[in-house]
């Protein structure tokens, strides 16, 4: 085997050479790489010369961490030495840290020569004599056991003058929260020996030198509100909990209705088994398969990315997985551990280089492989089944008409004489802004004109004060379940009412024409093509291409202009960067002050407490940006499903980041500040404080610890695991017992409002943004210490697998039935897949220049200062606009047109016949006009999931969809 002089030297020469391309260092590095494990190396264990490991050699003592710290070659046992007692091998360095029983600073010494000599970071306690353990002066990592009076003198660090009891050294003045701390002389004996001079943003200076937090009223008041209305909500539902069930037969239909709203198989009333393969099977469209392979796909990236980093761990050394967590109770094991970390980082960080290098080929390799073959897959679904969009073409630029005009006739006679081909019907988008409501009743008292029930009237009571408070929650929330109990016997659903509302509307410039078969539609899209358009009252209306399923449309939205819809994306993008500096303000500046008074140096770390009020503040801005995007995206008034979720993924995940971003510079910035105030070091013997360059800084072992950490309970945690753990109970259980409670509890609570309040949520493709940001924090990981790596990855690929099997069992089971058949998210999700890949390319070049530092200087790489930033950021630029190039002229190519199928004899009836959600029945006002204006009988039913068995037929009118006898029963 190569010694690891002669690999180290190898190392050099490929970056002392200033004229060596940097594809020519990670090439030389991927080598080293592959030689080292050809080899089965221990890169960096010494060896005597009889070739024994002079680690364990008969003659060589056990050495101790700090002891280890300081020889030529530290190799990976340096770790399994007294601190933590950690076991040897991997198994150990994963384990080790739970089965530490005994901390080497538990003993003390006997020794009384240590009062009168400096030693390099002693493992004991001083002996009792002179119990405290003082730094010296000019010699780094040396301390001298002194006397009480004694902090401060004999050589020692002049301002380290408080004898502390507890961990029994001469430290710094530290006061919780304070930016200037003075201490007590030398010798002074007094109660009070430190004092803050000036306090942190965020902290007042009191009487006693002491910091108080500002502000600490508006958190106890949040607190108390937060309890109140906790108790508030538990009393509401103890409440009718305990109420009687009185009925019986609104809760059975009620889940009757919640039954039928399911994905079923054609032609069966039992819904998909749980084992389905929802990446094979197409059950909800071409979307929802890619999603799910979208989901499978990064968990395989991540076990890959894992199993090689863990390979590295395994030949190479198995301190990788220990590096930056190391924690340290003193200052003398503190400072051992930042020069045996940073020398052993260096050592190592060839296989940091050479993992990125893999990770980055294989991220982007894959990415577009897996573009490519998903491309495929919707050319093949839309290939193979006759959707609806297979017989549509979208007729834009209409003139405006009055809805007392026979506009369908008009153009269905327009578009025959334009491409030869008369259409089986036009489905038209009316502007019917301000009377939704009059709509959406009247459509519901049709439902329930087929579904009567007998309502109920009891008597009013006296409820008093809680039970009217109680009564007005309850009604609350049938409210936002739109259950309305008195809402079909008013004026606004008699027939007049509604004609004459139908003849008040106008229309939108956009209209859907159906065809009876594919090859008139093709056909007639190609005469349109030709013509420049179909003349509608003189004026030339472009004929296009549909791809979105008609279930997905939003027919509410189509008079909303692109002017107007852009103006409402601009005000919801400020409104989402308001509420990031509004939680960042309010809540999280105010945490992030609270935990800078913590050194992270010394033990003195935050405890569960902070971590746990860290995890509902990420959680729970997390769940803001989510309300926020969701409801920014909605106000945008998209056409289409589509369009709308994928608006909430650029929206959700730009806030994502923004709010990482600011959250982690702040908690960087003031973690920093009070190391500095502490007088931490850095590995070469500074103090934090004396680093010129960010560079320095961010290198150093005190801020890549605090970062490291932070970023992984930001992880793990806070956003791979709390926000997945509890939808399920928000989404699901709770809302399904409290319909039970509430239905049960009011009779007059029947039929369609039995089955609203029982209603499956709605299955949304937001769960792309929630992957894009996951891999996006994972792959920040490897810009710090090595350890988090596996463990960030790791928690990755749990977190993923349990959300793959709940997004599965919510598909089957808890949505409303749904048909992804567009792919505009998936291909989105694919663009932003660009993003972790681009943080990759970053991160290697920032690695690989640190790699050609200088292993006892900070900041010393080929890149310095600003060179190092600019290059960072020119090699995520380039490879983020590289990536979409190739996803633009490699994979979209592979694509084809939706609307083409290879059986051609498939007919418009025949589809429709298997496919209640048509363009037809899925227009609120069209299925209105049919039986109103244009008198149709039977006329359109609207389709409603779970109301399939409704619907009745009349081919003529495109309406072909009927439940047989045997799936009704």
């Amino acid at each position: 085997p190569i010694s690891p002089i002669t690999l180290s030297n190898l190392i050099a020469d490929c970056f002392t050479a200033r004229d060596t391309s940097f594809a020519t260092m990670i090439g030389q590095s991927v080598q080293l790489c592959l030689l080292a494990i050809a080899c089965d190396l221990s890169l960096s264990l010494p060896t005597c010369s009889t070739g024994e490991d002079c680690a364990v050699s008969a003659e060589q003592p056990k050495w101790s961490l700090v002891q280890s710290s300081t020889k030529t070659h530290p190799g990976p046992r340096a770790s399994e030495l007294e601190v933590g007692h950690q076991k040897p091998g991997l198994v150990g360095h994963i384990l080790g840290d739970s089965l530490a029983t005994k901390q080497p600073e538990e003993v003390q010494s006997t020794d009384t020569s240590l009062c009168s000599k400096d030693v390099f970071a002693r493992p004991e306690l001083c002996p009792a004599v002179c119990p405290y353990a003082a730094e010296m002066q000019n010699e780094f990592c040396h301390f001298r056991c002194v006397q009480r009076q004694d902090c401060g003198l004999l050589g020692t660090v002049q301002n380290a003058t408080i004898p502390d009891d507890e961990i029994k050294v001469c430290r710094h003045c530290k006061v919780e929260a304070c930016a200037k701390c003075v201490a007590a002389k030398p010798g002074d004996n007094s109660t009070k020996l430190e004092r803050c001079v000036t306090c942190m943003p965020g902290y007042t200076l009191n009487e006693e030198g002491e910091c108080d937090m500002k502000g600490i009223s508006v958190f106890i008041l949040i607190g108390v509100v937060g309890a109140v209305a906790t108790v508030g909500v538990i009393w509401w539902y103890v409440t009718i909990v305990l109420k009687p069930c009185v009925n019986d037969d609104g809760i059975k239909e009620g889940l009757q209705g919640r039954h039928r709203m399911k994905l079923f198989p054609g032609g069966s009333d039992e819904p998909y088994p749980l084992t389905t393969n929802l990446m094979a099977t197409n059950i909800a469209g071409p979307g929802t398969m890619a999603m799910f392979r979208y989901e499978a796909a990064v968990i395989l990236w991540a076990v890959v990315l894992l199993l090689v980093w863990l390979g590295f761990a395994f030949f190479v050394s198995s301190d990788l997985l220990i590096l930056g967590t190391r924690n340290a109770s003193s200052p003398q094991l503190l400072c051992a551990v930042v020069a045996w970390g940073h020398a052993r980082q260096m050592e190592l960080i060839w296989t940091k280089v050479s993992w990125l290098s893999f990770a980055y080929v294989f991220s982007f390799a894959g990415a577009i492989v897996y573009g490519i073959q998903q491309s495929k897959m919707f050319a093949r679904c839309n290939n193979e089944d006759a959707t609806m969009p297979s017989f549509a073409l979208k007729l834009t630029n209409l003139p405006i008409f009055n809805g007392s005009e026979a506009v369908e006739e008009r153009l269905k006679a327009a578009v025959k004489v334009a491409t030869g081909f008369e259409p089986l019907g036009v489905s038209v988008a009316w502007n019917y802004e301000g009377c939704e409501k009059q709509v959406k009743h009247a459509l519901e008292a049709e439902l329930d004109e087929d579904e009567p029930v007998e309502q109920t009237h009891a008597q009013e009571e006296d409820l008093g004060a809680l039970g009217g408070l109680e009564k007005t929650i309850t009604d609350k929330v049938l409210h936002a379940w739109h259950v309305h109990l008195d809402s079909h016997g008013d004026d606004h659903s008699s027939p007049e009412k509604i004609k004459q509302m139908l003849e008040g509307l106008k229309t939108t410039p956009t209209a859907f024409v159906v065809f009876r078969d594919q090859a008139s539609r093709e056909q007639a899209l190609k005469a349109a093509i030709a013509k420049g358009g179909v003349e509608v009252n003189g004026e030339a209306c472009p004929m296009e291409t549909c791809c979105y399923a008609p279930e997905g449309l939003f027919w509410e939205n189509f008079h909303v202009s692109p002017g107007t819809r852009g103006w409402k994306i601009a005000l919801s993008t400020m409104a989402l960067l308001a509420s990031c500096c509004v939680w960042t303000f309010l809540l999280y500046i105010p945490y992030a002050l609270y935990m800078s008074s913590f050194s992270f140096a010394n033990g003195d770390e935050p405890g569960e407490f902070s971590e746990s009020i860290f995890i509902v503040l990420v959680v729970g801005s997390q769940i803001g940006l989510f309300v926020v995007s969701s409801m920014g995206a909605k106000f945008a008034q998209f056409q289409s499903e589509d369009e709308t979720q994928r608006t909430y993924t650029i929206f959700y995940n730009a806030a994502l980041i923004l709010n990482l971003v600011m959250d982690i510079t702040l908690q960087t910035f003031l973690s920093y500040q009070q190391m500095v105030g502490v007088g931490a070091h850095v590995s070469d013997g500074r103090l934090l404080g004396s680093l010129s360059s960010f560079q320095e800084i961010f290198e150093s072992y005190p801020i890549q610890k605090s970062v490291g950490k932070l970023l992984y309970v930001y992880c793990w945690p806070c956003t791979f695991l709390v926000p997945f753990m509890a939808e399920p109970f928000v989404a699901w259980l709770l809302p399904y017992f409290t319909a039970q409670m509430l239905v049960g509890a009011n009779k007059k609570i029947r039929g369609e409002n039995a089955v609203k309040a029982f209603e499956l949520g709605e299955m949304e493709q937001g769960r792309y943004a929630d992957i894009i940001f996951n891999v996006i924090l994972v792959v920040c990981i490897p810009f710090i210490s090595p350890a988090y790596l596996a463990w960030t990855f790791g928690a990755l690929i749990v977190s993923h697998i349990y959300i793959y099997l709940f997004d599965q069992v919510k598909t089957l089971r808890y949505v409303v039935k749904f048909n992804f058949s567009g792919p505009d998210v998936h291909w989105l999700g694919m663009q932003l897949w660009a993003i972790p890949c681009s943080i990759l390319a970053g991160a290697l070049v920032f690695k690989a220049n640190q790699m050609s530092a200088d292993p006892h200087k900070l900041g010393s790489g080929f890149l310095q200062g600003e060179q190092l930033w600019y290059s960072i950021a020119a090699a995520f630029a380039l490879h983020f606009v590289v990536h979409q190039c190739v996803l633009e002229f490699v994979v979209k190519p592979f694509s084809s047109d939706p609307g083409l199928v290879d059986d051609k004899t498939v007919t418009y009836d025949g589809a429709a016949k298997l496919n209640p959600a048509t363009h037809f029945s899925t227009n609120p006002v069209h299925c209105l006009r049919s039986k109103y204006i244009l008198k149709q009988n039977p006329p359109q039913v609207m389709y409603a999931p779970g109301k399939e068995h409704l619907m009745k037929l009349n081919p003529e009118i495109g309406a072909c969809f009927q439940v047989e006898a045997k799936q009704l029963k």
